[in-house]
């Protein structure tokens, strides 16, 4: 298949499920992700946060990769691995993997605990070890939070093609939408501000809303896209008012519950990872189903 670039849209980030021992369920895997295709979507984030990916081993991010990639060129649509890892030399061997399976593009979160300057020399490595477009991955945490300079020089490194950005600071976001170099694609993270985000210039989302809310999810993005600000407007604060329960009770347990309600997988984030019970599930879904069943009724 002709390489689709990866320079908008609404990409879903892939769960990879898991059975009690943890081990990747490559048949619930596909099965989910060949749902998520035929939905209103342009493509997917594989072994991103939402698919656990930092939590899996190498063999099991490449069959996740090589099955991903397949069923979305499949479904005509782009394929964007993670490869970010706890090293610098595993991140290589994942993204010569998904270049050499046929990826649209590799992305990357930084390497925990590097400097500005150690990062620069992981994005080229990574870059020409992929030799396919990379779109970096933006997300302040312990030991990784760096300037709005740092991160624009990131964003200079030959083969980079864009950003996903999903810190809080929403102001941070507008500001790498103004000053990106230009063709450099600005994707948000965050789906609080999905709405906000494409208003003011963002090319694209990949939140993981979008796995279990994938037509309200679009709809957002190509309301905003359009110019439709009321329903941009009014589909954001239904997920919005999901997203506020959601972050008072849990947010893993809660994502699992609604993948159980919807009749899929439920395990996909791995141990030590919160796991939802009964009685969580009875009184998360007392509170949010309404909005749930609003959100999954959207077209």
């Amino acid at each position: 298949m002709t390489q689709k670039p990866v320079t908008g849209g609404v990409l879903v980030p892939a769960c990879s499920p898991c059975d009690a021992q943890d081990r990747f369920l490559e048949t619930a895997f596909a099965e989910m992700l060949e749902q998520g295709m035929r939905e209103p979507l342009d493509g997917a984030y594989l072994c991103g946060g939402t698919g656990d990916g930092m939590k899996m081993r190498l063999e099991e991010r490449k069959a996740a990769a090589e099955l991903g990639i397949d069923i979305c060129h499949r479904h005509e649509k782009s394929a964007l691995v993670q490869v970010g890892a706890s090293t610098m030399r595993d991140a290589l061997e994942l993204a010569q993997h998904a270049a050499k399976s046929g990826a649209d593009g590799v992305s990357t979160v930084p390497l925990s605990g590097a400097s500005h300057a150690q990062q620069m020399q992981y994005y080229r490595a990574l870059s020409s070890a992929a030799g396919i477009p990379l779109i970096l991955y933006y997300m302040p945490q312990p030991g990784v939070s760096f300037s709005l300079n740092e991160v624009l020089e990131t964003l200079t490194v030959p083969g980079v093609t864009g950003i996903k950005s999903s810190t809080n600071d929403f102001f941070f976001t507008q500001q790498l939408i103004a000053e990106k170099p230009q063709g450099c694609a600005v994707f948000s993270g965050k789906d609080e501000y999905l709405a906000p985000a494409v208003i003011h210039g963002a090319d694209g989302g990949i939140g993981m809303w979008a796995t279990v809310f994938p037509k309200a999810y679009a709809g957002i993005y190509r309301a905003a896209k359009a110019g439709e600000l009321a329903r941009a407007f009014a589909l954001q604060s239904d997920l919005n008012a999901l997203c506020v329960i959601v972050m008072r009770r849990g947010l893993l347990q809660s994502f699992a519950c609604i993948l159980h309600e919807l009749g899929l997988h439920d395990r996909v984030f791995r141990a030590p990872a919160p796991q939802y019970d009964a009685a969580f599930s009875n009184a998360f879904m007392a509170e949010a189903r309404p909005l749930v069943e609003r959100l999954r009724a959207v077209q």
